[in-house]
């Protein structure tokens, strides 16, 4: 399992045939990428090249009012890019069963716990269209709030 980085955010890159060798900084904010290259030898050191690179995140963090820690949920009611449903982690699913027929629903997911996925399915068939997906939305708003 992998674990997680102790500098989130910054990579070390050592490539040796272009004679780069250094850690690459990067924050991603409202769709914009800042980044930076801190390399060892400008900086006289691996250590005081990586402290360069945490600092640049920290000013620019605090530059664009990104808070610190985020939790969970907060991660997961991010918006993002749009389907149908308009909420991320509903969706409208269509499948065919092993018999031929059609499968019709609107799902949920989210996770409360690490490593734990919850899921809700509403039938269209037995609910209509929009009181399915209604179910699936609120279901999901349910779950992030279940959240820890």
């Amino acid at each position: 399992m992998n674990r997680r980085s102790q500098t989130p955010g910054i990579s070390r890159i050592d490539q040796p045939s272009h004679r780069t060798h250094g850690f690459f900084a990067r924050v991603c904010y409202q769709g914009d990428i800042y980044s930076a290259f801190f390399a060892d030898k400008k900086y006289g050191g691996k250590r005081i090249a990586l402290a360069a690179a945490q600092q640049f995140q920290i000013e620019l963090r605090r530059r664009l009012g990104i808070p610190g820690a985020r939790s969970r949920r907060w991660n997961a009611e991010v918006v993002r890019r749009r389907g149908r449903s308009g909420i991320h982690g509903v969706r409208r699913v269509v499948m065919t069963n092993s018999l031929g027929y059609r499968l019709k629903y609107w799902t949920a997911q989210w996770s409360p716990t690490r490593r734990v996925y919850r899921k809700k399915q509403f039938s269209i068939r037995k609910y209509g269209e929009e009181r399915a997906k209604e179910l699936a939305i609120r279901a999901r708003r349910a779950g992030l709030r279940s959240m820890k």
